[in-house]
């Protein structure tokens, strides 16, 4: 059962990562951005093709693609998010859902359907604390989760630029005043939210072991039930969510693992129940 647990808490660190770059564009510009999951297979593919073809280091490999991540979503903020910011919020969501698909048609085109393998830089290390294992994927998301959400807390409660961010969540004409131009803020959010989707992709890519396109698809499910579950306003509530949906999903697993779908449909239900009962979330704030 520990070894059970452990998945789930190294999995859902991984759910809660990806949940907090959602969370974070949904503070700065109230939008559910749901090419992230494809924003981060397709980082994972770059980092492939750096790291197994043109046979640089692999942190060289995985930081040039994390680079192309972030590069991505200012372009997507620069040249789609912020002309339609007049436009009704659906037009955005639309327009997130339509970057997904071209994106994943874009990995089918120059990658095709068959599995790849993104080279590991571990090479047997790992640990074990009595019956539990921890492997190199399970200790890396740890650990990137980790300091994610250190450099989160760090960033948004002690820099002016953190704090700009949490006060145009809640007023942006104030925010305005101050002389702070919403657009960098905007800019800065869909980055790091792409870099942030693309080392979720990464660390998924290392777990499974293989990946083809559109393997982000169902992180981006679970993702999306950790941030709703949360709180789509709160950060905390992101990570939170995301450890309940990882144990919740390993002990399911473990326990139904002959009913094929099974995870998948709790974790609609999930969502659906919260927005029913709670639709801010357990840690979430009205907003």
């Amino acid at each position: 059962m520990g070894n059970v647990v452990v998945a789930g808490i190294a999995a859902g660190a991984v759910y809660g990562l990806f949940a907090l770059g959602l969370v974070l564009v949904y503070k700065a510009t109230r939008v559910l951005n749901f090419a992230q999951g494809e924003i981060g297979a397709l980082t994972t593919f770059l980092a492939w093709a750096l790291v197994a073809r043109v046979g640089l280091p692999w942190m060289a490999g995985v930081a040039l693609a994390l680079g192309a991540a972030g590069t991505m979503g200012l372009a997507f903020e620069r040249l789609v998010v912020r002309p339609l910011i007049p436009a009704p919020r659906l037009t955005l969501v639309v327009a997130t859902v339509a970057l997904g698909l071209l994106l994943g048609g874009l990995e089918f085109k120059l990658w095709g359907a068959s599995p790849h393998i993104l080279p590991s830089p571990f090479h047997g290390v790992g640990l074990r604390l009595a019956d539990v294992a921890l492997s190199p994927p399970r200790l890396l998301a740890l650990g990137v989760t980790a300091v994610a959400a250190l450099a989160s807390a760090w960033f948004f409660r002690r820099t002016t630029f953190g704090l700009a961010l949490l006060a145009a969540a809640e007023d942006t004409v104030g925010v305005r005043l101050t002389g702070i131009r919403l657009r960098h803020l905007s800019a800065f959010t869909w980055g790091v939210s792409s870099v942030i989707g693309g080392l979720a992709g990464v660390i998924i890519a290392l777990s499974l072991g293989a990946f083809a396109p559109f393997f982000m698809s169902r992180l981006m499910l679970l993702g999306f039930a950790a941030a709703v579950l949360g709180g789509m306003t709160s950060m905390p509530g992101a990570l939170a969510g995301g450890l309940v949906v990882g144990v919740a999903e390993a002990v399911i697993s473990h326990y139904w693992i002959s009913v094929p779908g099974l995870v998948e449909a709790l974790m609609f239900g999930v969502i659906v129940a919260v927005l029913l009962v709670r639709p801010r979330g357990l840690l979430g704030r009205t907003a």
